[in-house]
């Protein structure tokens, strides 16, 4: 990104950047209108939480005591909120034994693509899950007049921790209820929209793997695992190394893409894709970056652009995604952008979606993974995403 460009991003008016958009205005990807509703529910948070230190501290018998307890008020029933938020929202995983017998052989190209989201994955937390929603939802209609009672008992007893102000019971009641139904949302979107993604992509890509290795494709394997790797260390590693600039990750692909092919190199590239994903954590990017990183038209420019789109689909552009997919540099490119077109897919426009259709369709683009087993697999899951409901 050259000094002019970041200039121009960093002259863009705060709604812009608040909203993800170009600084010409242009629209937001589904990505960034995800990002926008967290950040809805962010200033939800902080103006609750202004709200609550103003009452408390406007009594006469304000102190930093009572403002203490008034926030942890607040923060206890955001907690609760968010857990049981989590807990509605869990991800379910599809049962392994629906999967048709014969082994990978028998089975055919559509029904493959089931047995992807097929995988031998831990359910007890989806279980508990299921219980505690029907317990909660059972006890709440048949209890409702005695969960009135306690509610309102509950905030006459923390009435005395927000001082001595007019209404402090119901002021008591607003911020418990106002906070836990804000900690719901928030709990339950991010196990809709961030964990769900990450259970079903790291388990589809450990399967894949499994099936490559029985089929002796040792490198779309290897491949696969990398980027489960990647997409777990994205979600727990909490302290990274601090990685290279984009300018140095692009010449060190440009540099590999010029050494002979190999399972070492695969690994080396895989390395770029991961370490360009770790620089979404050392400062802020916005769509324009990297749609502007994509079009700059190098090997390097473009997977690195790619690799952010992959671990933030807000910042994914879908003209780019599309254009790396029909005129991919190479398949490693081209299995990128498949990844990216497989998170944005469900979220595109109509329109959009008949392209990707069309485009994954067509057997100019059909033709560059014959015999690649994990583009195949991705194309054929994204073509299952768009199929149009049948009627």
């Amino acid at each position: 990104m050259t000094v002019e460009q970041e200039q121009q991003v960093n002259q863009r008016p705060w709604w812009r950047v608040w909203q993800g958009r170009s600084a010409t205005g242009g629209s937001t990807s589904p990505g960034s209108k995800v990002s926008n509703v967290y950040a809805v529910e962010a200033t939800a948070i902080v103006g609750g939480l202004l709200a609550t230190i103003a009452y408390a501290a406007a009594g006469s018998n304000a102190s930093l005591s009572v403002v203490s307890a008034a926030l942890m008020i607040a923060v206890a029933a955001l907690g609760s909120g968010v857990l049981v938020g989590i807990l509605f929202g869990v991800p379910r995983t599809t049962a392994g034994n629906d999967r048709p017998a014969g082994g990978d052989a028998a089975v055919p190209a559509t029904a493959a693509v089931g047995a992807l989201s097929a995988v031998g994955a831990n359910t007890n937390l989806e279980q508990i899950s299921d219980w505690l929603t029907k317990i909660l939802v059972g006890v709440g209609l048949t209890q409702f007049a005695a969960i009135k009672r306690e509610a309102a008992q509950l905030f006459h007893s923390l009435a005395p921790a927000l001082g001595n102000g007019n209404g402090r019971a119901s002021f008591a009641g607003s911020v418990v209820i106002y906070f836990f139904v804000v900690g719901f949302l928030t709990g339950w979107l991010y196990a809709r929209l961030r964990l769900g993604l990450l259970m079903s992509n790291t388990d589809a890509l450990l399967e894949l793997a499994r099936r490559a290795d029985r089929a002796g494709d040792t490198e779309t394997a290897q491949t696969a695992r990398e980027r489960a790797n990647s997409q777990l260390s994205l979600a727990t590693d909490a302290s990274p190394t601090t990685p290279a600039g984009t300018t140095d990750l692009i010449i060190q692909y440009n540099r590999l893409r010029d050494t002979p092919p190999s399972a070492r190199r695969t690994t080396q590239m895989s390395e770029v894709v991961r370490q360009a994903q770790r620089l979404l954590a050392t400062r802020p990017y916005t769509p324009l970056d990297v749609t502007q990183l994509f079009n700059e038209g190098t090997r390097g420019s473009r997977i690195v652009a790619l690799a952010m789109m992959e671990a933030d689909p807000s910042l994914a552009d879908f003209p780019s995604v599309l254009d790396a997919i029909q005129n991919s540099r190479s398949a490693f490119e081209q299995y990128h952008a498949l990844t990216v077109a497989s998170l944005m897919s469900a979220a595109l426009a109509q329109d959009d979606k008949s392209r990707l259709r069309q485009a994954l369709e067509s057997d100019e683009v059909r033709s560059k993974w014959e015999g690649d087993t994990s583009r195949a697999t991705l194309a054929a899951t994204i073509l299952a995403t768009l199929k149009p409901p049948t009627g």
